[in-house]
């Protein structure tokens, strides 16, 4: 008995040292091993996926399963493993990769922020590009020059033809904007005042405490500047990822992700255009079509970002703008960038 207990007084000792050691972090393999079977890993690929942990240094690998910020790094590491040992093209190594950035998107939308969105129009964030709806007239672009208490301050209206006798004050209006990392919202509202603030029109309106919610985002994406070449299609159907030989309309990829693009032209461009963009991606061509579902036009600029919905890629395309994104993510870091939550959005990217 009293070597039992000596025994047990022994083991105890040691598991006291190895969590002071650790700073208290508790953590074992056997959970990591059971988090990632529930992920779908196979055995082979959890000890690959544990191998990279272990490089990394994390204060507690299983952090991957739950920490965009670690599994993002961790991304970052594994695609570099796989192109050394030269597996990041073969079915195994993309099969692999499908199976991390399916995790990394179910980690980012189970943040409070796409599952919570907001509620009222007091919340929504300065610089917020917006489209007005007017009902017989057509859809406007504006933008939250200010967002106080009493209403929103919003830029005057730009977009479709307005009659000569035209009063903004008193209209009724359908207000549709996308707020960024989270999801699209509308709301119906009313124009205060049609004025001028240190000679710059502006419309002051009604604030609404009823936003619906709705096009939640299904991808994450990475602010852009690449270079590109845009090309117009007469039909959707087909498309594929051959690039082109010629080049198109000169144009910038501003943001991208595995399911949507923003680019930007010049000129003006309208919605439900069928478009191709071909650009390079860290010395890949990538080749990707959709529709364009949003436009918005800056017309001191005269120049169009066109929010494209993709025809979903390949699988090597998809992991490659997945590779290309969370790297950037990784190193930005994912905090920074999910604390914008203004800026011009439009519609499914």
């Amino acid at each position: 008995m009293p070597i039992l207990l000596a025994a047990i007084v022994f083991v105890l000792a040691l598991v006291s040292l190895s969590l002071l050691a650790k700073g208290g972090k508790r953590y074992s393999w056997f959970e990591f091993f059971l988090k990632a079977r529930d992920a779908g890993f196979t055995l082979a690929e959890t000890r690959f996926f544990r191998e990279t942990a272990l490089e990394l240094r994390l204060a507690d690998p299983t952090n991957v399963f739950w920490s965009p910020r670690d599994l993002d790094r961790a991304i970052a590491r594994l695609v570099e493993r796989l192109a050394a040992d030269g597996r990041e093209r073969t079915r195994e190594g993309i099969a692999f990769m499908d199976k991390v950035y399916a995790l990394r998107r179910r980690i980012e939308f189970d943040q409070p922020r796409y599952t919570h969105g907001i509620r009222s129009s007091r919340q929504i964030s300065h610089g917020q590009r917006l489209r007005l709806l007017v009902h017989g007239l057509g859809v406007f672009g504006s933008t939250v020059i200010d967002n106080n208490g009493r209403f929103l301050v919003l830029s005057y209206p730009s977009g479709a033809r307005v009659p000569k006798d035209f009063i903004w004050k008193g209209k009724k209006i359908s207000v549709y904007f996308w707020r960024r990392d989270d999801a699209g919202y509308v709301f119906d509202t009313y124009v205060i005042d049609d004025l001028r603030i240190r000679n710059v029109p502006v419309l002051h309106a009604a604030h609404s405490e009823s936003l619906l919610r709705t096009q939640k985002r299904k991808s994450v994406r990475s602010r852009t500047s690449i270079p590109a070449y845009l090309y117009l299609l007469k039909r959707i159907e087909g498309a594929f990822e051959k690039p082109e030989r010629e080049p198109g309309l000169r144009s910038r990829v501003d943001d991208l992700s595995e399911d949507g693009f923003a680019v930007t032209i010049g000129g003006r461009a309208k919605p439900g255009l069928q478009v191709k963009v071909q650009f390079s991606l860290e010395g890949r061509q990538i080749v990707m079509s959709g529709i364009v579902r949003n436009v918005d036009y800056d017309v001191e600029k005269n120049r169009s970002t066109l929010h494209v919905e993709a025809v979903q890629p390949s699988p090597r395309t998809r992991n490659a703008i997945r590779s290309y994104v969370y790297r950037i993510r990784a190193e930005n870091g994912s905090s920074a960038l999910a604390s914008q939550s203004g800026g011009a959005e439009g519609g499914v990217i």
